[in-house]
């Protein structure tokens, strides 16, 4: 319950592991709130920018612990280890969705699953640019409100996220390689998915629940706008299949 408030800067250096070999820029290991002076313009938690060994994640939170307005950029994953705890979530890594991050910008970051996010729960916060090597390019397995996923891209499935659960948020230009440029099995309530794209299926989401939404705008060899989902009081247009 503690709040630790952080003075404006960039955090470069030094690191922790807290399970494996996987370290850490920094490690939240008690139910503590950390929270910048200025918000995420001014201070920034930087990882180092490889997926391999030497690779460095920014942020690890325990169960309960919080962190408000930081910038998360240039984190990287192992690419051996534990698949969860050591290859997951390149900017920020949560024990559970008990951890919150909220008013974050998630940047640049990379891992095997989940390259901006892993599990947690994310408010206002904004991914761009983060990339997964398999599922998650922006989330993996998180429940994300009022945010934006733009710009996030992956190799096998969900672009934008993977297992997520998301309220009031907006995708745009997310990719993936296989399916669900913008979302790929998750439930989404009151979402944009605008001018996403997947090489094989759906280009907006694949195998989701979605209420209230609209996709426009997006593309894929089968389904543009959403494939082999539920979709309730949504809005569907000017989405394109190259197949069906």
């Amino acid at each position: 319950g503690t709040l630790i408030l952080v003075t404006n800067g960039v955090y470069d250096t030094g690191g922790r592991v807290v399970y494996g070999a996987m370290t850490n820029r920094v490690a939240v290991t008690k139910a503590v709130v950390v929270q910048s002076v200025n918000g995420p313009a001014g201070t920034v938690i930087q990882g180092y920018p490889v997926n391999g060994d030497s690779a460095v994640r920014c942020v690890y939170l325990t169960n309960n612990a919080v962190l408000i307005g930081f910038t998360l950029t240039n984190g990287g994953t192992r690419m051996a280890g534990d698949i969860n705890q050591e290859q997951s979530g390149g900017g920020v890594w949560c024990a559970s969705t008990n951890a919150t991050v909220a008013n974050c910008l998630v940047i640049n970051n990379s891992a095997w699953l989940g390259g901006g996010s892993y599990s947690g729960v994310l408010n206002n916060c904004t991914l761009t640019g983060n990339s997964a090597s398999q599922n998650g390019g922006g989330s993996y397995y998180g429940a994300l409100n009022n945010c934006t996923l733009n710009g996030n891209s992956t190799a096998w499935y969900g672009g934008g996220c993977y297992y997520s659960n998301l309220k009031n948020c907006a995708l745009t230009r997310n990719s993936a390689s296989q399916s669900g440029g913008g979302s790929y099995y998750g439930a989404l309530n009151n979402c944009t998915l605008t001018g996403n794209t997947a090489s094989s299926i759906g280009g907006g989401s694949y195998y989701g629940t979605l209420n209230n939404c609209t996709l426009t705008d997006n593309s894929a060899w089968l389904g543009g706008g959403s494939y082999y989902g539920v979709l309730n009081n949504c809005i569907v247009w000017w989405n394109v299949a190259s197949s069906s």
